[in-house]
Parts: structure tokens; sequence; C-alpha cells
């Protein structure tokens, strides 16, 4: 799948997005509200030719715990939405990284309210001791 394929699905799907197409890379950023329940977040989403892609939440800020710390956030700040082997360059982000944000967001949203982490990791431990798992947040 090329990256204007992609684009254009974002676009379908998200029309009121921002989709910008370069050489060798795409960034979407748009607005996405989970659930009813949860908040609006302001997301980026970005994919070079050939990687694997990144999700970031632009607004609001992610708020960590007294520590600094999030659950399930790369090093850079990007969200781990899923493990490196879950994604293929010939599937659509509008059917795996776009939806996963929204579920990272929607299991952020409960861990602040919790602190439990309701989503599975790599080891896919207990709610209990996902919550444990926490990284720095920059």
């Amino acid at each position: 799948m090329n990256l204007a394929m992609q684009a254009i699905a974002l676009r379908r799907l998200m029309p009121e997005g921002s989709t910008r197409l370069r050489p060798g890379r795409l960034v979407w950023t748009g607005r996405v509200q989970p659930t009813a329940d949860t908040s609006r977040y302001h997301l980026r989403i970005e994919l070079k030719q050939n990687q694997t892609p990144t999700v970031w939440v632009l607004a609001p800020a992610l708020k960590p715990n007294v520590e600094g710390l999030l659950p399930h956030v790369w090093s850079n700040g990007s969200l781990c939405v899923s493990q490196r082997h879950d994604w293929a360059p010939t599937m659509y982000l509008t059917d795996t990284f776009l939806p996963w944000a929204c579920e990272w967001l929607t299991f952020y949203e409960l861990w602040l309210a919790t602190d439990i982490w309701y989503g599975d990791g790599v080891d896919r431990l207990d709610a209990e001791s996902q919550a444990r798992i926490l990284h720095p947040y920059s």
C-alpha cells in the first residue's frame, strides 16, 4: 500500500483532519473522541515509507502520575498502541493505528480514574500488573 492510498483513506474517514503527503512520509493530524464519555484529543499519526507508524497526542497534554510516568508510551512520548508485528504496510491506518489510538485513549482515561491499565501489553499481564508498567513521559 502506498502513502497516497493511506492519505485518501484518512481523508475519507476523517475529512476534518489534515493530511500532509511528502515523498516517503505521511502526516495526519485530527481530533478524535473515542467514546461519548471521553475527552476529545488532537492526534498526530506519522508514517514513513517502510516503517511502523507512530501516534502522538498533541492536546490535551497527557497527565503522567506524580512520578512523571505513564503506561504504554514509547521513550519518544508516542503511544504504544501495538507490537511491531501487529502492523504491515499493506494495512490501512484507518483500520489499525487510528482505532488503536482511540482504544489507547479510552484505557488512558480509565487509568486516570482507577490507576489500573485495562489494556494489554507485551506481557499480556492482568490489569493490575499492567498498571505497574509505567514509562517516563517527556
